[in-house]
């Protein structure tokens, strides 16, 4: 053999995978077949004067690994932005003409109300409301009558329950102890959320 020391030298880069300064960053692609961007092969040449053999580095395809992954995303965030919107269903609400005789007072007493909740009913079913029993929530989310609930939550107290205050309020006192444990409670929390 001609150049055993060169050879010697091309073992020792290949078995250690050396990281030499004067060559750059070279790393020994021994048992890699196809060498990493940013990663050089080093050949091993028997039967030349030169004994290593620098193989360059892979050059990026930037049109497979860049653009095309950026274009797949740009028509992806495109199509979504413009796809078509839902559309929202229109409710058109019948009105209806209820005459209703008594005080707030007498149908808070026919519902079973106690007297000393009152107050906390009159406040919360005029922000609700405004004591108005055929009221439908016009920001569409289908809530009715004096205490602004589903109209279906209402039927258990009673058929009449679209027009009659007696049937919605006999619904808001259920709700109000049900959840909140009393009319004192349910106003509380409407002061702090604005709802109930």
């Amino acid at each position: 053999m001609r150049n055993i020391p060169q050879f010697a030298v091309s073992l020792i880069l290949l078995a250690s995978q050396v990281h030499i300064p004067a060559l750059g960053n070279v790393t020994a692609a021994a048992e890699s077949s196809t060498p990493a961007a940013g990663v050089y092969e080093v050949k091993l040449n028997t039967n030349t004067a030169s004994a290593i053999e620098l193989v360059g580095a892979k050059t990026p395809d930037y049109n497979a690994e860049v653009l095309a992954p950026l274009h797949a995303a740009e028509a992806a965030a495109y199509a979504k932005a413009h796809a078509p919107k839902p559309k929202v269903a229109r409710v058109t609400v019948p009105q209806v003409t209820v005459t209703v005789t008594g005080s707030h007072a007498d149908w808070m007493q026919a519902a079973g109300i106690s007297e000393s909740d009152f107050g906390y009913v009159d406040y919360i079913v005029s922000h609700e409301s405004g004591w108005v029993c055929t009221k439908y929530n016009y920001a569409g989310a289908g809530y009715y009558g004096l205490g602004q609930t589903k109209p279906g939550n209402m039927a258990a107290f009673g058929a009449d329950y679209m027009t009659n205050p007696v049937t919605q309020l006999k619904w808001a006192n259920a709700y109000a102890v049900g959840k909140y444990g009393s009319w004192a409670n349910a106003y509380a929390h409407w002061l702090r959320y604005h709802s109930w």
